[in-house]
């Protein structure tokens, strides 16, 4: 297959003039323009040719929910992500008794080894259950463990290499020796769901967590004498931290303050999407509690902010529309979350040897086509 006449997305920046040949599932090599003769020709007629997007942080879509434990509802998360230009995810847990995410992890898992047909489940984020009670947004508190090994085990026991994030607050005790424990298993702690200070947040930041779950929400914030885990976070350069653009969770000016401050590489783009993203307004469940969805933003009775109905492809929109280029977006959608889940070997960019993980998108970044390891799904328009 050859994908021609579009500007593709190489070092960072669009180039035309390139031919993009796939085979076998993979990005076969990179050729000037007309080299490559025989192939099936896929024209993107002027548009953008751009690396899948990967979502590391969300929980359902188009009426499932990763908590459903089934391997249907993950199948149904992995088509409507496939449709939006997300080629890759990770299947995200709620806070919800042990043997509920014990549930979830064992459907997952049978998935993966199952084969799909959408977008392509990488493994688990691990959001609940190590987290701050009194940051605990729309989990569970009944549910929340400290955040030890021992417990930790208790719930992943039986699914090696299937987790690859956690989000811990780092200010509970055990949570360092968590990270530590983690990070040796080459999984990636994530600072989040917490009432840490700036010195707790430092000390976690200075043991090598280097990643910060939807920044701004469910964190202390930033102040002059206290600068919280939102200036923890902002003052260190080796964290990198998740966005939910959906111009609901943070503010137009808060998004650019804090892209601006660390720059494409340390920020992904997440949706945190729940069962409703892709339906209409209405009463929806999300980690066994009730969320009310009204013009397009979910939440608990209480107006507590309960996820997304975003997509990704919806995400590069807006941050484009508040003033960020292009380029930029596309690298907090691929390279920068492939880095932090570790899979940047194969996947995020589009290079000889990487699955053929690929979007075609028009002039508005809308997209068009989708290719996930070299099969197409075609964007089915509402």
């Amino acid at each position: 297959m050859i994908l021609t006449n579009g500007k593709a997305y190489l070092e960072g920046k669009w180039k035309t003039g390139l031919d993009i040949l796939v085979e076998d599932g993979k990005i076969a090599d990179i050729k000037p323009r007309g080299v490559q003769k025989e192939g099936q020709v896929v024209d993107a007629q002027g548009g953008y040719i751009a690396p899948g997007f990967i979502d590391i942080h969300i929980h359902g879509s188009n009426g499932s929910d990763v908590m459903d434990a089934s391997l249907k509802s993950l199948e149904n998360i992995s088509h409507f992500l496939a449709g939006n230009g997300t080629t890759s995810w990770l299947a995200t847990t709620m806070t919800m008794s042990k043997n509920e995410v014990r549930s979830s992890l064992k459907a997952a898992w049978e998935y993966m080894k199952s084969g799909y047909t959408g977008a392509q489940l990488l493994g688990i984020h691990l959001e609940g259950p190590f987290l701050n009670p009194s940051a605990k947004g729309a989990h569970a508190e009944q549910h929340i463990l400290p955040p030890t090994i021992e417990n930790y085990r208790a719930i992943t026991e039986g699914f090696p290499g299937l987790v690859r994030l956690v989000t811990i607050a780092m200010e509970q005790e055990g949570a360092l020796e968590l990270a530590a424990y983690l990070k040796e298993k080459n999984i990636t702690p994530s600072l989040g769901h917490t009432r840490g200070n700036y010195r707790q947040c430092m000390s976690a930041i200075a043991a090598g967590v280097n990643h910060a779950c939807h920044f701004y929400n469910a964190m202390t914030p930033l102040n002059q004498r206290e600068p919280g885990a939102v200036g923890a976070i902002l003052d260190s350069n080796t964290v990198t931290i998740e966005l939910i653009a959906d111009l609901v969770h943070v503010h137009p000016a808060a998004l650019r303050l804090a892209a601006g401050v660390k720059g494409r590489d340390r920020v992904v783009l997440i949706t945190d999407a729940l069962n409703a993203a892709g339906l209409k307004d209405g009463e929806y469940e999300s980690g066994g509690m009730p969320v009310y969805v009204r013009n397009g933003e979910a939440r608990l009775k209480d107006g507590t902010l309960a996820g997304s109905t975003l997509t990704q492809d919806k995400a590069l929109r807006n941050m484009i529309k508040i003033g960020f280029p292009s380029e930029d977006v596309i690298a907090m959608l691929t390279e920068t979350p492939a880095r932090q889940i570790g899979v940047n070997g194969f996947k995020g960019r589009l290079a000889a040897g990487f699955d053929a993980d690929i979007n075609i998108l028009d002039s508005n970044f809308n997209t068009v086509t989708t290719f996930i390891k070299g099969h197409a799904f075609v964007k089915q328009l509402n």
